[in-house]
């Protein structure tokens, strides 16, 4: 049995916080002691985590999304003498903030546990921008302290290559898993949107209502789509651009068909009742939305963005892919997809590859290394 310890900031609404939570559950089911160590362990991932793990919540106040930098100074320095104290055999962190942190308190703490950092969207930190050269830094103090490094896809992991200078070999491609199926009432499910009767297909996807997800291009699309058919568009997902998404559903005339519920926490139960699943981001390291919609055999497409949908839907077999940013291509093709939907056995077959045991025997490996 090892000492495990998966480090998150907070248990809010991301897809990294999920990740963390049904891998420290698994590796517990597995026998070992998992602990989730978090600043901030309030959020509604909370509600997943199985009893069999134990729960360490410094309970630093999160102001925005952010923790502040005296805040940051104290959770590092606290992690420090916690992985002091415990001495785990092994370390998880994620996302890329947790790495560094993660990385620092384990040299301070003089710490020999093996160290197994996260990442998720390596291709959107290292574009070219002011601060890409330190996110460069970054990463390569992360990794050299790393066992191994964990990227989410195969492009993720040649990025870190590229960018971040990881050794052959040092970068292992752990896909993220499938959450399990929830049977539970959620606030989609009484939206006027999805049970309005005779109003057309509807069309779901989920995501923090932030630049990456381009919800703008999907909206546009939409409004393509709705001047040929009926349709109804549902939104899943919080963020700061809830406001200016709303005022352009409305300029765009399409305000009526499209609905904005806020955080889901089971959206398996909103993709059971959709007819598509529509994909807009700009950069995706992995894409765990697509995977608990192919579960429930709900059609997909999704713009071609780096690097996750095009691993996930093998170059097009499982769902159709367009160009990044071009409203009419996804339009036509969520009309095609609509029309011709791919069978919910094949996308269901997909789906099985990422369930979590399977990736909990890709995790468990790494102990031995």
């Amino acid at each position: 049995m090892n000492k495990l310890v998966f480090h998150v900031p907070t248990l809010r609404g991301g897809g990294a916080e999920r990740v963390w939570v049904l891998m420290a559950n698994e590796m517990a089911r597995r026998g070992h002691h998992t602990t989730l160590l978090t600043w901030n362990g309030e959020g509604p991932n909370r509600t997943m985590l199985s009893p069999d793990v134990e729960l360490v919540d410094f309970r630093i106040p999160v102001r925005g999304e952010r923790f502040g930098k005296p805040a940051t100074i104290g959770g590092l320095l606290r992690m420090v003498g916690y992985l002091a104290r415990h001495r785990p055999d092994a370390v998880f962190s994620g996302p890329e903030f947790a790495n560094l942190v993660t990385a620092t308190a384990l040299t301070l703490a003089c710490s020999s546990a093996r160290f197994f950092p996260s990442f998720h969207a390596a291709a959107a930190h290292f574009e070219p921008r002011a601060g890409s050269q330190l996110a460069r830094m970054v990463a390569g103090l992360v990794v050299a302290r790393a066992t191994r490094a964990i990227a989410v896809s195969d492009g993720v992991a040649q990025d870190l290559e590229r960018i971040a200078h990881v050794v052959s070999g040092k970068a292992v491609v752990i896909n993220n898993p499938l959450p399990p199926a929830l049977v539970e009432a959620d606030q989609c499910l009484s939206s006027e949107l999805a049970t309005r009767p005779h109003a057309g297909p509807v069309i779901v996807t989920a995501g923090r209502l932030v630049e990456v997800k381009d919800h703008r291009t999907l909206l546009r699309a939409f409004a393509i789509l709705r001047q040929t058919q009926q349709a109804r568009l549902l939104l899943l997902g919080e963020g700061p651009l809830q406001p200016e998404l709303a005022a352009l559903a409305a300029q765009l005339g399409v305000a009526a068909d499209v609905s904005m519920p806020g955080y889901v926490a089971n959206p398996s139960a909103c993709f059971d009742r959709a007819d598509l699943f529509v994909l807009s981001s700009t950069s995706e390291g992995f894409g765990n939305v697509l995977i608990e919609a192919m579960a429930v055999g709900l059609p997909i497409v999704s713009t071609d963005c780096r690097h996750g949908p095009r691993e996930i839907l093998q170059d097009g077999k499982f769902g159709a892919l367009v160009p990044v940013g071009d409203a009419a291509a996804l339009a036509a093709a969520m009309r095609a997809m609509l029309r011709d939907p791919t069978p919910p056995a094949e996308l269901q077959s997909r789906a099985a590859d990422f369930a979590v045991d399977r990736i909990g025997d890709r995790y468990e490996a790494l102990l031995a290394v």
